[in-house]
């Protein structure tokens, strides 16, 4: 019998002096499940009385003995008896119950030290090691798990043990493929990644099994956890790859992105796979013996991408748009943007593609209206319409659709390219348009002819009008609908050549006075747009407005504009007017960390900036102004000495409009003084400054500079922002993803991310944290310089509030504010530093049939009647699902004297343990947990009735950061600052409908 020569192996083990050993254990051969009967039980009982009997007295030894009781699995009574049989003459015996210690013990004797035991898990490992040899699969799996349960995680050979046990578990599930098998070699395998170094090769070899794993489950169980676990193991496995290991890392990492895809439509892992199936065939050239596999998966993915925009943009697909309304259009087009790029000019698809995305655009532009997305599409629209064949159907229908779009542009900013582009559009239109239809496309391209004529009075524009005028009417006889349509079109044609009514560009028609009133209209309206004071690099003058304008007045851009009188029409004229000054009033921008010396305004004007001194802050001043100069920019702006500081109107204004300035700049120099060689941009503290936040989103084009005043990367860039790999490090230093960093819209969106970003920053001046952010939240409030930070912070939370109702704001943890502003602010922006995470529990739909619909309706009408949280008069009124404390536990007694710890009951929730500052008193009805309610939760349900009020109550089910509030005497409401985040999860979901809803008030 096994367990006999297991401890006559260990009795065999000590000195002569010693006659049993100091500790026995007794290892189950048992499987988990198995209940030894009453046979097996004496069976065992009679073994160890064999054993008792060979054995010397044990009496003289005062040892202890353990046990683990799964050797009588079930009859823990029965296996203390035996130990205490195999044991009867010692005086002390401690019994130990796995796998959770409960301890039985006699009175204690200490042992002499000479009889110390051996570490209990060295005594495992020499055991697990002798039964591998011995290839006994179940008591060397058994013996393995007790080896790793009495190993510490500090242990050297847990690392060993748990690498072992996986081992072993792997050899039994390939040869009978147990399911618990695999969940058991895949826990010790990702606890044996997490506690090895990053970087080396074994942990790359334990990644790699692990994959292989989950894998394995995924295929089996077709889990989305596993599959989520699978892309951060193989982007592990990616972080460390060897060169000539990378392409099939960034390949596996991309098939698992495109599973993702495929399973939930998540459109950024489809974009991500296409950029690391690219970046993988750029690893491996033509000779490559894997070239042709990136080539061929990057094709896979494309065609996967392509069917997706398909199905989104074409209009047929009503059904499918039905189910995906609520997806992001932002990142919908985002893929169709990266399929754009992946597809070569070559590709049969490339037409398909840019249609689609262009439909997508225009979905996006019929409901928002940015001029931005009519600008893609008509672009994409006209890269189409030359890629076709001019005898394909498709064809028509996309110039049809351009015809559209530029129209809408021409009729909002009256560019006459725009007016040609159409007119060029409707020829091609015209051409292959056939005979029922020709009419009205005669009648299209005469009325854009005669437009262009009105415009700049060009008779031929007109003669040909007059001429498809008179074709298209004598397509349609006089029962045709359009008949009179065109005669009048016809008439009015005429009249316009005969008389020349049009507005002409004659040579006397605008005079000099004229000229000079447009462009002093034209400069007035610019120099409004920019900076009060700008810095002029041609002569380093500091320049007020009045300045700027005599400036431009004694330039040759002046003189020629004022030539152009006699060969501009008026239209013309405006048009050049404008691009010239724009171009003229161009300026840079100055984005850095305040040093020693900087020049203020008082040490600037009335001088050159070559006449100041050689401070630091003096030469990054000239520096700056040169490199603006050198980029043919003849204007410049520093907050050091471009603000009078000492007029309060000034400051204000300045604060106010200093994110539109970095917004309207045409570059913005970002010095780094603290970095001096490539890779050590995340360690600037410029990345820690409140300010210099807003001047990162903020520009558009933007160049970083190291401490010698060299270009951060290759000397050639001209916009940092649009080099992928410097933006890729940019990201990693900010935290803020790439899209936003790009192309960042200020405004209230998703303010809890945005005061993430701003969580670690800080200003010289407290208050100046919360007013670096105005711009961003895009707020206009109040400057006062010398006001605490926190209220400075509450105004602007209250203002977002107030604005938005976005109730994200308030999920945070730490300290509340110490002022009387409101206890629902955090003291400063460190709480947001954490970025809030739920795990979501799965609905189950069958539960609908035992829920009372009349109940939910009636939930669904009172949540949707909640008006929106507001601010006013210093309280917060917040709309809210009221949970009330039933009971408050203190748990244990907290090694601080100002930190407890409480178990809270309230109405259908499960209990909650909470860490707090103050201590809770026992009246808990003055106490409740609030779920916040935000309006947009329903507006985002466009569903039938049934439908909304179903997944209403299935977003009620998913767990929630709750706020815990006091009520004080006037019915008024405290929040409760709390050392953690309550995360509150419902009892069942029938108590949910009994939710009660209210509108509170807080202070």
């Amino acid at each position: 019998m096994w367990m006999t020569r297991h401890l006559y192996t260990f009795v065999a083990t000590f000195p002569r002096g010693f006659t049993v050993p100091s500790l026995v254990y007794v290892v189950p051969t048992q499987e988990a499940t198995a209940r030894l009967t009453d046979q097996k039980v004496n069976q065992r009982i009679s073994q160890l009385k064999s054993v008792t009997a060979s054995l010397r007295d044990n009496s003289v030894c005062k040892w202890r003995a353990s046990m683990i009781t799964e050797v009588f699995r079930g009859r823990s009574d029965t296996a203390q008896r035996a130990v205490q049989l195999l044991l009867k003459d010692t005086e002390s015996v401690e019994f130990l119950d796995s796998p959770r210690p409960a301890l039985n013990r006699m009175p204690s004797i200490p042992r002499d030290p000479r009889l110390a035991m051996k570490d209990p898990a060295d005594s495992f490992l020499k055991e697990l090691k002798e039964k591998e040899r011995e290839r006994d699969f179940d008591a060397t799996i058994t013996l393995g798990r007790a080896a790793l349960e009495y190993t510490p995680p500090k242990h050297p050979q847990h690392q060993f043990i748990l690498i072992r046990l996986a081992a072993l578990l792997s050899e039994r599930f390939n040869m009978e493929g147990m399911k618990g098998y695999l969940d058991e070699l895949i826990t010790l395998k990702r606890d044996a990644s997490e506690i090895m170094s990053t970087g080396s090769p074994e942990r790359q070899t334990v990644l790699l099994g692990l994959d292989g794993h989950l894998s394995e489950r995924f295929r089996r169980g077709d889990s989305m956890a596993d599959l989520e676990e699978i892309i951060s193991v193989r982007r592990a496995v990616l972080e460390h790859a060897p060169q000539p290991n990378r392409c099939q890392a960034l390949l596996s990492l991309a098939n698992a992105l495109h599973e993702h895809f495929q399973k939930q439509g998540t459109e950024k892992s489809m974009a991500e796979a296409l950029s690391l199936a690219q970046s993988a065939s750029g690893l491996c050239p033509p000779g490559h013996p894997d070239h042709a596999l990136p080539r061929d998966r990057l094709a896979s993915y494309l065609e996967t991408t392509r069917l997706a925009l398909k199905d989104l943009a074409n209009p047929l697909f009503t059904e499918f748009k039905k189910r995906e309304r609520n997806r992001d259009p932002d990142a919908i087009i985002m893929l169709g943007r990266t399929a754009l790029e992946f597809t070569p000019l070559e590709h049969p698809q490339r037409h398909s593609t840019l249609t689609h995305l262009a439909s997508l655009l225009s979905e996006r532009f019929n409901k928002e209206e940015r001029k931005e997305d009519l600008d893609e599409l008509i672009t994409l629209k006209l890269a189409a319409s030359r890629y076709m064949s001019p005898d394909e159907p498709q064809r028509q229908t996309v110039l049809l659709e351009l015809d559209g779009h530029l129209s809408e542009r021409f009729k909002r900013m009256d560019s006459m390219v725009d007016l040609e582009e159409i007119i060029s559009v409707r020829r091609a239109a015209l051409e292959r348009t056939p005979q029922p239809n020709r009419c009205r496309a005669l009648l299209n391209l005469a009325s854009a002819l005669h437009e262009q004529f009105q415009r700049q009075g060009t008779e031929n524009s007109i003669a040909e009008a007059v001429r498809l005028a008179r074709a298209a009417l004598g397509l349609c006889p006089r029962e045709h609908p359009d008949h009179a349509l065109l005669r009048d079109h016809l008439a009015k044609y005429v009249q316009r050549k005969v008389g020349k009514k049009a507005t002409r560009a004659h040579p006397s028609s605008t005079s000099s006075h004229d000229i000079e009133r447009l462009i002093k209209q034209a400069v007035s309206v610019k120099v409004k747009e920019i900076p009060l004071r700008l810095l002029h690099t041609p002569t380093g003058i500091l320049c007020n407005q009045d300045a700027q304008i005599s400036c431009f007045e004694g330039s040759p851009q002046y003189q020629e504009l004022l030539s152009l009188a006699s060969s501009l029409g008026n239209q013309q004229l405006e048009a050049e007017i404008n691009n010239v000054i724009s171009e003229y009033f161009e300026f840079a921008t100055l984005s850095h960390r305040w040093g020693s010396g900087e020049p203020l305004l008082r040490h600037v004007e009335g001088k050159s900036i070559d006449d100041l001194g050689s401070t630091d802050g003096e030469a990054k001043l000239q520096i700056f102004c040169a490199l603006a100069l050198q980029r043919n920019l003849q204007w410049a702006w520093s907050d050091t000495c471009c603000i009078d500081k000492d007029s309060s109107a000034e400051l204000q204004e300045a604060i106010g409009s200093m994110f539109s300035w970095y917004r309207w700049s045409s570059l913005t120099i970002v010095h780094l003084s603290d970095v001096f060689d490539g890779g050590s941009l995340a360690g600037s503290v410029w990345f820690t400054r409140g300010w210099t936040l807003q001047e990162l989103l903020a520009s558009r084009t933007v160049l970083f500079y190291t401490d010698d005043w060299s270009l951060y990367t290759k000397s050639d860039a001209v916009d940092h922002k649009a080099d992928p790999v410097f933006l890729e490090e940019l990201q990693d230093a900010t935290g803020i993803a790439k899209q936003h960093l790009t192309n960042f819209s200020p405004g209230m969106d998703d303010a809890r991310s945005r005061l993430h970003w701003a969580s670690r920053r800080h200003t010289t001046r407290p208050e100046d944290i919360a007013y670096s952010l105005f711009g961003i939240f895009q707020v206009h409030l109040p400057i006062f310089y010398g006001e605490s930070a926190q209220g400075a912070l509450g105004r602007l939370l209250a203002e977002i509030i107030s604005r938005s109702g976005d109730v994200s704001v308030l999920d945070w943890v730490g300290k509340s504010s110490a002022t009387s502003f409101n206890s629902c602010f955090p003291a400063d922006l460190a709480p947001y530093q954490t970025i809030p995470h739920l795990q979501l529990i799965p609905s189950d739909p069958a539960r609908r049939n035992i829920l009372d619909f009349k109940k939910a309706q009636r939930l669904y009408g009172e949540l949707a009647r909640l008006p929106r949280a507001g601010f006013v008069n210093s309280k917060l009124t917040l709309p809210s699902i009221i949970h009330r404390v039933m009971a408050v536990k203190l748990q244990g007694s907290s090694t601080s004297p100002s930190r407890y710890t409480y178990e809270i009951h309230a109405s259908r929730l499960q209990p909650i343990n909470v860490a707090l500052s103050v201590e809770l008193f026992e009246s808990v009805d003055t106490y409740i947990l609030v779920r916040p309610w935000h309006p947009k939760t329903l507006e985002q349900q466009t569903d039938r009735h049934a439908n909304a009020v179903w997944k209403l109550l299935e977003q009620l089910e998913q767990p929630f950061n709750a706020l815990l509030l006091k009520r004080s005497l006037r019915n008024e409401y405290r929040r409760i600052a709390c050392d953690c985040t309550i995360t509150a999860y419902i009892q069942d979901l029938a108590g949910i409908l009994d939710s009660e809803v209210l509108t509170l008030e807080i202070v």
